[in-house]
């Protein structure tokens, strides 16, 4: 035990793979995005960007049932193989048709096989790493997608401009191809069990293992309540950066690069915690600390309180994240790791299209400070009621794992897609 976690995650020949190529993905999905909204910016106004998030976010929701089921049924290198070449071959589409219907289309189906491949790469991690390596893993790549999205961002209006947004779409596209490659070529494989009972209303196994765990059923639900707010005041993030403060376009940029610094910088710490007790600390301190920076953004009367706040949203939603990834996975048996992916995926995004419509209500009614302030409120109480809650449970909840046999030392942790996200991988 010792000695697996003094090993680095990089002596792993398919975790340079791995980790590299998914990195790069996330960089080309940022280009894409922006190449996306300023194609339906310019088709439709505020409609179509309305209609391009929706494309986005309900085919994760729908396929809740079926992706995970996916995953947990079938060779890894066959699912991660074709899922990314089915994100290739939209990639490809969407560089080549131009109109609204035809763009949304094949979004959604970019989504579908984003829906199944992450669960997938979230799966198989552990069986490249081994048990105990895996939570350091979590962390590692959470920050390198962050650098390569805000690399992506930077490059993406430029490589647009250059080329338009064909040439930024097959950048993507690209990536996608490297993808496939890479599951090609790596060698460790996750397949089902053979012989193994298929469990009645087994579509629902992901949500129910999730609530079957008396930490996770407190936890996750604090990962919602982030994704309400997050994505909430975010809708009216532009207005008080731009309007309330008074800051320009290029002060809005150097806020959201603060607040992505921050998000790098707490997904390597989290990374670094070994036991379900310090993560699920790192859940907790995580909610509380994007609501008490919310309520600071909100009050902010200048600047340098407004980039501190958003430093430490970014911080929170790094821990948080990562911790709460890892905790749900490895508190899962191995037969249903797939199913729950995807059903925390999900469920996460389908909080963020709940928060879309909460933070436009709030945004007209409360306005920008208003809405930063109640929805950091609202965060911060729940972090607390889900310390008030964890300590009647009892500390020791976080020292057993469902469907996995106990084991001395610290527990481990697995690769998940991050959950809040435009264009995933």
């Amino acid at each position: 035990m010792k000695q697996s976690l003094q090993t680095s995650i990089w002596s792993f020949r398919d975790l340079r793979l791995v980790l590299p190529a998914r990195a790069l993905s996330y960089a080309g999905d940022s280009i894409a995005l922006i190449a996306l909204m300023l194609r339906v910016s310019g088709d439709g106004g505020p409609g179509a960007i309305t209609a391009l998030l929706l494309a986005f976010a309900v085919p994760t929701v729908v396929m809740i049932p079926f992706a995970g089921r996916i995953v947990d049924s079938y060779d890894s290198r066959t699912v991660l193989v074709w899922s990314s070449l089915l994100q290739a071959a939209a990639g490809v589409g969407l560089a080549f048709c131009h109109g609204l219907a035809a763009t949304l289309a094949l979004v959604c189906v970019l989504q579908i096989g984003q829906a199944v491949a992450g669960p997938a790469w979230g799966a198989l991690i552990p069986r490249i790493v081994g048990e105990d390596l895996v939570g350091r893993t979590t962390g590692t790549s959470q920050a390198l997608i962050g650098v390569a999205t805000l690399a992506g961002s930077a490059v993406g209006g430029v490589l647009v401009g250059w080329s338009g947004d064909r040439g930024a779409l097959l950048v993507d596209a690209s990536t996608f191809l490297g993808l496939a490659l890479v599951a090609r070529v790596v060698r460790t494989r996750r397949s089902p069990e053979p012989g193994a009972v298929r469990e009645r209303g087994a579509l629902m196994a992901g949500l129910r293992s999730m609530f079957a765990d008396p930490l996770l059923r407190i936890l996750v639900p604090a990962l919602w309540v982030f994704v309400l707010v997050g994505e909430a005041v975010n809708v009216v993030e532009v207005f008080l950066i731009t309007d309330e403060i008074g800051l320009g376009p290029s002060g809005y940029g150097g806020v959201l690069a603060a607040q992505g610094a921050g998000a790098i910088a707490g997904a390597w710490f989290t990374g670094r915690l070994r036991t379900d007790n310090a993560r699920s600390h790192a859940v907790l301190a995580g909610t509380a600390a994007i609501g008490l920076s919310c309520v600071l953004m909100g009050l902010a009367g200048g600047v340098v309180p407004l980039v501190i706040g958003a430093v430490a949203v970014g911080f929170g939603s790094g821990m948080l994240n990562a911790a709460t990834s890892t905790l749900v996975v490895t508190r899962s048996a191995e037969l249903v790791r797939g199913r729950v992916i995807a059903a925390l995926g999900g469920t996460a995004r389908a909080c963020s299209l709940l928060a879309l419509l909460l933070g436009g209500l709030a945004g007209s009614i409360l306005g920008p400070r208003a809405t930063f302030v109640t929805g950091g409120t609202g965060c911060a109480v729940a972090a607390v009621v889900a310390a008030v809650l964890l300590i009647r449970a009892g500390r020791g909840a976080a020292g057993g794992r469902p469907g996995q046999a106990e084991q001395g030392g610290p527990p481990s942790a697995v690769l998940m897609d991050s959950v809040e996200r435009g264009v995933s991988h």
